[in-house]
């Protein structure tokens, strides 16, 4: 049993989540927030077009998605431009954003709507503009009290980017296939990939973890020392 091998390739794919985990986090959080302000302190178009999105989103399958914008859009892109080939990587890159983006929305609607209103009475009393108080005022507190659900949301794209591999994108699970086939050691390559999967899920939590308790305000979030 080479396990040299078998390390490598996982290492290969490891590599691959790990992208897809982070970048599609931040990704999702950068949409995310455009979202929840446009569904908290908008109105009109923006906030209805906020609200259709997050919900068109978070009501259907994230393999779906994937499935739309890996084989779906190519294919309507070819309409126009015969040449046209979407990399694996990026269709699945995007479509984890944009799933993250509509969860990670409702997260920031939630910490916004908690923040008490005088306090953005108070701010309009002394001339600042909305945005300068959502920047200084609501979201260094509500970046606190999201905390908790990004951590969730962080294990659960390192998770679900398992799902890239049904687009032959070689992250974790697909080089596990490939190498379980070539090898036939499904058990034992399998079990290594559980591990690898629950001790970077451990190591979020345990980052977050302490993050929290690093720029945790008494009053206005939850977590103690």
């Amino acid at each position: 049993m080479d396990y040299g091998f078998i390390l490598g390739q996982l290492a290969k794919g490891l590599e691959v989540t790990l992208e897809l985990t982070i970048l599609g986090f931040l990704g999702g959080f950068a949409l995310g927030f455009f979202l929840a302000i446009a569904r908290t302190y908008s109105g009109g178009i923006s906030k209805a077009l906020a609200v259709a999105y997050i919900e068109l989103i978070r009501g259907t399958p994230m393999l779906l998605q994937l499935y739309i914008i890996g084989f779906g859009l190519p294919l309507l892109i070819r309409e126009y431009l015969p040449n046209f080939v979407m990399n694996p990587t990026i269709a699945a890159l995007l479509g984890i954003m944009l799933n993250s983006a509509a969860y990670q929305a409702e997260y920031m609607r939630g910490a916004f709507n908690s923040i008490e209103s005088g306090q953005i009475e108070a701010a309009l009393s002394l001339g600042m503009t909305k945005w300068k108080i959502i920047r200084h005022v609501v979201f260094p507190q509500a970046f606190r009290i999201m905390l908790p659900s990004w951590t969730n949301e962080m294990v659960y794209l390192l998770k679900y980017s398992s799902l890239a591999m049904l687009l032959a994108v070689p992250e974790l699970m697909y080089m596990a296939s490939i190498t379980a086939s070539e090898t036939f050691l499904y058990a034992q390559i399998y079990l290594i990939v559980a591990g690898i999967y629950l001790v970077f899920a451990t190591l979020i939590i345990q980052f977050m973890r302490l993050v929290e308790l690093k720029i945790h305000i008494p009053g206005v979030t939850t977590i103690k020392r």
